[in-house]
């Protein structure tokens, strides 16, 4: 993952301060009051990537406290993804552990083969591949139910798990892997910011009284 100053970006390329004019396939456009201050290129398993740090000045305010009609707390899991404190459910996709005996095939595959060949190097790229794919459909996923959330609630308050710790059990570490909820807070936070949308730790409803998540917005 290499990082740079962008320059200028015309729609078709972009030119760095590190490695001047690049040409770029453009997935998805730049809105208009945006403005980029670095890009990071990254090489994946099917070609390198650049993304884009922008700067948007028209990012509401945080929603007054005394404006919040609608809240919710979600609690975060492994048999359902989320659960909220109305007893709503949203379920784990699994999209690791779908995938698991497809990537058992291509690692038995990559085992077979001459180390540094370039047979081997195929198969490992159709590992890679497969991996980006999963992250891919993960992505989207915590996308999307952020949205959902975001629009529904003005205050979200989640639960404020150390999931290092939980983590470390190796029992589990699969299944927090698939989940990836620290992935999704990010997500989250990122959601909320463009709505003005307050997402709050640890607190209400996870707090002993229902008013103690104001202390901290």
């Amino acid at each position: 993952m290499i990082r740079s100053s962008v320059i200028k970006f015309d729609g078709k390329q972009i030119v760095t301060t590190k490695f001047g004019a690049i040409r770029v396939i453009v997935h998805r456009p730049i809105p208009d009051n945006f403005r980029i201050k670095t890009a990071t290129i990254t090489k994946k398993a099917d070609g390198y990537y650049i993304s884009f740090s922008l700067e948007d000045k028209s990012v509401p305010s945080l929603i007054s406290t005394d404006n919040i009609k609608a809240a919710v707390g979600i609690d975060v899991g492994l048999k359902e993804f989320l659960t909220t404190n109305t007893g709503e459910t949203v379920s784990v996709p699994k999209f690791y552990r779908k995938s698991q005996s497809n990537l058992a095939r291509k690692q038995k595959k990559v085992s077979r083969k001459e180390i540094g060949s370039n047979n081997w190097r195929a198969a490992q790229n159709k590992i890679a591949r497969l991996h980006q794919h999963i992250a891919r459909q993960r992505e989207d996923f915590h996308y999307k139910t952020a949205h959902k959330l975001v629009k529904e609630y003005e205050l979200i308050a989640v639960e404020d798990l150390n999931i290092r710790g939980l983590a470390r059990n190796t029992k589990l570490s699969k299944s927090i892997y698939d989940v990836a909820w620290g992935e999704f807070i990010i997500k989250l936070d990122a959601v909320a910011a463009v709505r003005g949308v307050h997402v709050s730790r640890g607190e209400w409803p996870f707090a002993r009284t229902s008013s103690q998540y104001i202390t901290k917005l």
